[in-house]
């Protein structure tokens, strides 16, 4: 982890409504439950489930007639007994609904107060997400501080499934998570659900050793309360994440319970494709072709960004994430700007960076807003978005070489290089013959290429130059040397032609004495 709060721990339970140590089973005590209406847009409901003494619950949208514990089991959605927060998604518009949920334990059940909410005809929200106007009100409870949260800031995937950010309040407090999610996650999106605390680091758990509450004016790195009990209930509305919390810290022997809720977007984390009505789009993909692609980021003047373009197979490789990638590997502009992504340029708006692009290839363009406030170029404002773009095969090439090897020595050999008409330039590879069987046998396809030819075209190139071996025009009596003695080679030729049309070759192997 990168921070730790090192302060008061208690292993004690909260002694309020919706929070308990463990789901009643057997307490001998009859659950309670109390449902509390949240944000309402034109096509979903959210609300708050309030439980205390269950092992399970369920909710159901009815008609307003009387039903039944068994009925809301048996037709509506379970849920586990820690409450939270809900959503009921897919309304209509200017409807009336009727919400009911029930809880029960080994002593028997007991049905909620009935929600009776109407959708909206124009979108609605709240929290950190500006464009929305209906206010989320977090219910009164006996012994908890309702806390205003106004942000997300430095939101971190260390690995793949943890994440740890901090939210903070309108008086400057934070609040400290630490959370465990799914191993698939793979950082970009954060997994909907209920969150508990536990401390050996499951899925849809947050860490007690480093998760708390600091006040204002006191630092993140020691001067907190570590959380004792409470669970964080995340969902999506109106495209932006929903997040109610429930949380306990001691404080001098004294236990003391907050909740809060936040709707806006979750530094570091973006939200999944088809629950992002109303989020905005930072890349805009305009146009790929073999050795080239032009792309927009779609920011507003002053907002700062980073963006990083990497081929994807060496981000595969590197078992990083958006988050990461992206603040340690990306460059930081300022506001809406087009990037023609061109093989072989320098960069117009990153002095000394030169772009690459090969054909039939898969590359992801990463790209975040970043909160410079305070002149930090490391603070992830908002989510991290991908794009994933696969690069043309290059057009069928006319030109031909003829090339033909005299004299075969220890480490070189001896050629003519011919050029034939409408050839612009071509690049020549002596590759070792048992390398170039593996990439037959299928390597090429195990590198993202549809067949061996589209690998060479795209290989030769990066070969050839490393090596120097780019014939701008023909060759005589060339010298190659270089090679390994007693090993056998196969010449790979990519042949350019006038109007940039691409032709592999492929000569007869042969063996360095």
């Amino acid at each position: 982890m990168n921070r730790i709060i090192k302060l008061f721990v208690a292993t004690i339970c909260a002694a309020f409504a919706f929070v308990g140590c463990e789901q009643a089973e057997n307490s001998g005590v009859a659950p309670t439950i109390k449902l509390i209406e949240g944000t309402v847009t034109e096509t979903s409901i959210s609300f708050v489930m309030g439980v205390d003494e269950a092992k399970e619950c369920a909710y159901m949208l009815y008609d307003g007639d009387v039903t039944s514990v068994e009925e809301i089991f048996s037709k509506g959605t379970v849920v586990d007994g820690n409450g939270g927060l809900y959503t009921i998604d897919n309304l209509t518009r200017n409807t009336t609904y009727y919400i009911i949920a029930a809880a029960r334990n080994a002593t028997g059940g007991v049905m909620s107060n009935t929600l009776v909410v109407t959708t909206k005809g124009s979108g609605g929200g709240n929290g950190g997400n500006d464009d929305n106007d209906d206010d989320f009100e977090l219910p009164e409870i006996e012994g908890v501080e309702n806390v205003n949260i106004v942000k997300s800031q430095d939101g971190r995937w260390y690995k793949p499934y943890n994440y740890y950010v901090t939210f903070v309040c309108d008086n400057d407090d934070r609040i400290i998570l630490d959370f465990y999610t799914l191993d698939e996650t793979m950082s970009q999106y954060f997994p909907y659900g209920q969150y508990s605390f536990a401390s050996d680091y499951s899925p849809y758990t947050i860490d007690p050793e480093t998760s708390g509450f600091v006040p204002a004016g006191k630092s993140a790195d020691g001067e907190g309360y570590n959380f004792t009990d409470g669970y964080v209930s995340v969902d999506v509305v109106n495209g932006y994440y929903a997040i109610y919390m429930m949380l306990t810290y001691v404080v001098d022997g004294e236990s003391k319970s907050i909740q809060g809720y936040y709707n806006g977007i979750l530094s570091g984390a973006s939200v999944p494709e088809g629950d992002n009505e109303g989020a905005k789009k930072l890349i805009e993909v305009l146009d790929v072709g073999s050795t080239s692609f032009q792309f927009r980021i779609n920011a507003e003047e002053g907002e700062y960004w980073r963006c990083s373009v990497v081929d994807k197979r060496t981000y595969d490789q590197a078992q990083s994430n958006p988050g990461a990638w992206v603040v340690t590997y990306g460059f930081m502009l300022e506001g809406p700007l087009t990037f023609n992504w061109e093989n072989g340029k320098i960069c117009e708006y990153v002095p000394g960076l030169e772009m690459r692009v090969t054909s039939s290839t898969d590359y992801l363009i990463i790209a975040a807003l970043m909160d410079y406030s305070e002149g930090s170029e490391t603070s992830l404002l908002g989510g991290v978005e991908i794009v994933q773009i696969r690069t043309n095969a290059e057009a069928e090439g006319t030109g031909s070489v003829d090339m033909t090897i005299k004299e075969v020595g220890v480490n070189e050999i001896t050629l003519d290089c011919i050029f034939g008409d409408n050839v612009w330039c071509c690049y020549v590879a002596m590759m070792e013959t048992s390398n170039l069987q593996e990439i037959k046998d299928g390597k090429y396809a195990m590198a993202g290429y549809d067949s061996y030819e589209e690998c060479m075209l795209s290989l030769v190139p990066g070969l050839s130059h490393d090596f120097m071996r780019q014939f701008l025009e023909s060759q005589y009596d060339y010298k190659w040397d270089g090679l390994k003695y007693g090993t056998s080679y196969t010449p790979c030729i990519k042949v350019v032609d006038m109007n940039n049309g691409a032709t592999f070759i492929e000569l007869e192997p042969f063996t360095t004495k």
